[in-house]
C-alpha cells in the first residue's frame, strides 16, 4: 500500500512539475507575442504616417501643376502649407494675388513617381519626379522636373513647409 502511494504521489509531483513547466512557457510565449505586437502596432503608425504624407505630397504638387486658376491655387495652398511653404511654392505672388491673362493654359501630369526620406516623427523629405504637358494656346510642350518638398506634421496634419525644384530632367 505504501508503494502505491508513492507512485501515486511521485507520479502526481511529475504532472505539476510538467503542468508548471506549460504554463511558464504558455507565459513567455505570451509575453513574446505581445512585444511583436506592440512592435506591429508602432510600424502601422509609422506607415500610417507616411502615407498620410505621401497623400498630402501627391495631392499637393497635382494642385501646384493642375488646371486651376492662380488664384485657386493660392487659396488651396494657403491651406496646405505652411507660411514658409507658400512663400517657397509662390514666390512671386507671395504677399499679393495673381491676375488672370488672356493666355489659354493646360497642365496634364504625365506621371509622378516619388521617393521619401523620414526626418523624425513630425516631419518627411519627398523627392519626386514629375512629367507634365504643358499646352498654352494650343502648344504643346513637356517637362520632366526633380522636386523637393519637405512637410511637417502641425496640429496633427502634414502641411509643406519647403518646395524647390532642384532641376529639369
Amino acid at each position: 500500500m505504501k508503494k502505491v502511494i508513492f507512485c501515486i504521489s511521485v507520479v502526481t509531483l511529475l504532472v505539476i512539475i510538467v503542468c508548471g513547466y506549460l504554463v511558464q512557457q504558455s507565459r513567455a510565449e505570451e509575453r513574446s507575442v505581445k512585444e511583436k505586437m506592440q512592435v506591429m502596432v508602432q510600424e502601422k503608425k509609422a506607415l500610417n504616417a507616411q502615407s498620410k504624407a505621401t497623400d498630402v505630397n501627391q495631392a499637393f504638387l497635382r494642385m501646384l501643376f493642375g488646371n486651376q486658376s492662380m488664384e485657386d491655387k493660392q487659396k488651396q495652398a494657403k491651406i496646405e502649407t505652411t507660411t514658409k511653404g507658400f512663400a517657397m511654392a509662390f514666390p512671386s505672388t507671395a504677399g499679393e494675388s495673381q491676375k488672370e491673362t488672356d493666355l489659354q493654359v493646360v497642365n496634364e501630369i504625365d506621371h509622378i513617381e516619388m521617393y521619401h526620406r523620414e526626418g523624425n516623427a513630425d516631419s518627411y523629405q519627398f523627392l519626386t519626379v514629375i512629367e507634365v504637358t504643358t499646352s498654352v494656346n494650343n502648344i504643346r510642350s513637356t517637362n520632366k522636373m526633380l522636386i523637393q518638398t519637405i512637410l511637417v506634421k502641425k496640429k496633427q496634419q502634414f502641411l509643406v513647409d519647403n518646395v524647390l525644384i532642384l532641376t529639369n530632367l
